[in-house]
């Protein structure tokens, strides 16, 4: 099996094989790290996160945790933007953010 930054690389568009920078296999670690320190119960992401998730259940194995989180994942949402596959907040026209007012969402 492959260490874990290779097996959660897709969550950046990367693939197994590809050589990562430290910020590359340091950012799965902190996605899981976050897991439990907001102390989730439920971890509710896209299908593209699931293996973060998976692996933040795979450590509860390692350090005898008992409470695994509740992984619910689901397919992406589609982009506001004509053709765009996925939202993004990198272009906040082509997505809905939590904060915003129901009359901008409509």
């Amino acid at each position: 099996m492959l260490p874990f930054p290779y097996r959660c690389g897709q969550i950046m568009g990367r693939s197994e094989t590809e050589v990562l920078s430290a910020a590359q296999i340091l950012y799965p670690c902190m996605q899981c790290a976050d897991i439990f320190f907001l102390e989730a119960d439920i971890c509710q992401l896209g299908m593209d996160q699931r293996k973060v998730n998976m692996l933040a259940r795979e450590y509860c194995d390692d350090i005898k945790r008992k409470n695994k989180p509740i992984i619910l994942s689901h397919h992406m949402l589609p982009g506001l933007l004509e053709g765009q596959e996925k939202m993004s907040k990198s272009n906040p026209s082509s997505a809905i953010f939590m904060e915003d007012e129901e009359d901008a969402v409509n």
